[in-house]
């Protein structure tokens, strides 16, 4: 029971810079712990998701909402603009009708004009003369008939458009007033409009956002799941097998281990302040960069606790020496041994990845489950971080 809380401690050391990644900073509590905090973690993704669904709801309904009162002034845009086409049709045509019944009367009044022209020039008696020649012969009723016949034409043509005009001028006046009434509400009809169409844009916007959100948040959460099950199959793995018992103390070669592999190492052990930045990154082993294919050998003699890739980090490989001291290389290209399986010191546990910036393989040693600078266990050599 001892040996596996020790293993633990071990894993919890080796994955805090591993899950730093995923928000778990925790250095040295165990590895349960470490699935309780990136547990946790999940959990307030999750709600945050929920809250981010809640608002996304709120913002589709409101936008539902504009659409349909969008849909309501453009209907209302559309009958407004058949009333003022109507309108307008209606006042042209009493217009016309004003303007033709005028021109008739004219025509009227010319054609009389003329006719009494060619009675004078005829010598024919005028309207008048008819008039008193008939009074005085005694024929009132026949003078007042010719009057009648030359004058009610033209008299009932003003009559009847003296009256279409009245009545034209009325409506002409309705026409206007409704018109403009017509033409003030279609402005602020076109100004509630634009108003609508802002505020959708900024809410379509606000929903694009939510869902960006949700998308990166979702990622996240799912990396982070990810993240959970490699650690509890990696917990797994380690708690369920026996330990190496080697007949050599890995202690009583402090600073004559072999290097892992042959090439510079670019991030030491320790803390180190960020170029350009205010914080600090802190690195338990230490990090190598060389060329691809390159061996990583075992530093020492021991068994194959953990041989397979992890999750965010690559192909990662655990080795028990016994005594409480483990070592962990991670970012193998390729694996060349297996879980179980025993290892001679400087045997190949596998190849190098391509180089990158910040280098490809990582070396770790915990001794009773502290982590300790591997350079005070490895032969003096040049290289420096």
């Amino acid at each position: 029971m001892r040996v596996m809380r020790r293993l633990s401690g071990v894993l919890s050391g080796f994955l805090c810079a591993l899950l730093a990644g995923a928000g778990v900073t925790a250095a040295s509590s165990p590895t349960d712990d470490q699935l309780h905090e990136l547990r946790m973690r999940i959990d307030r993704l999750e709600n945050q998701l929920g809250s981010l669904d809640a608002e996304a709801e709120t913002v589709v309904e409101e936008r539902r909402r504009l659409d349909a009162e969008l849909e309501l002034a453009d209907a209302r845009v559309r009958e407004v603009e058949l009333l003022l086409e109507q309108s307008q049709q209606e006042a042209a045509g009493l217009r016309e009708e004003t303007m033709a019944l005028g021109t008739e009367l004219e025509e009227r009044r010319a054609l009389l004009d003329h006719h009494l022209e060619i009675m004078a020039l005829l010598g024919s008696p005028g309207p008048m003369q008819l008039f008193f020649d008939a009074y005085q012969g005694g024929e009132l009723e026949e003078a007042v008939g010719t009057v009648a016949v030359l004058t009610a034409g033209q008299f009932k043509l003003v009559e009847e458009f003296h009256d279409v005009r009245t009545r034209h001028s009325a409506r002409l006046a309705e026409l206007s007033q409704t018109l403009g009434q017509t033409r003030d509400e279609a402005r602020q009809l076109e100004l509630r409009r634009n108003e609508l169409d802002a505020v959708r844009r900024r809410v379509a916007l606000r929903l694009n956002s939510l869902e960006r959100t949700r998308a990166s948040t979702g990622a996240r959460l799912d990396d982070l799941r990810e993240r959970e099950a490699a650690l509890e199959r990696l917990v797994g793995v380690l708690s369920s097998r026996d330990r190496f018992t080697g007949r050599d103390d890995i202690r009583a070669y402090r600073g004559a281990l072999p290097w892992p592999v042959d090439g510079p190492v670019v991030q030491g052990f320790g803390r180190r302040k960020l170029e350009n930045y205010s914080a600090y990154t802190v690195c338990n082993g230490l990090r190598f960069n060389v060329p691809g294919s390159t061996p990583v050998n075992a530093v020492f003699p021991g068994v194959v606790a953990y041989a397979r890739h992890f999750k965010g980090y690559g192909n990662m490989v655990v080795l028990d020496h016994g005594q409480g001291v483990y070592s962990l290389v991670a970012g193998l290209g390729t694996i060349h041994v297996r879980v179980d399986q025993p290892v001679t010191m400087g045997m190949r546990l596998g190849l190098a990845p391509p180089p990158t910036e910040t280098g490809n393989i990582y070396l770790e040693l915990r001794v009773d489950n502290k982590p300790e600078d591997p350079r005070r266990w490895l032969q003096l050599k040049g290289g420096s971080s």
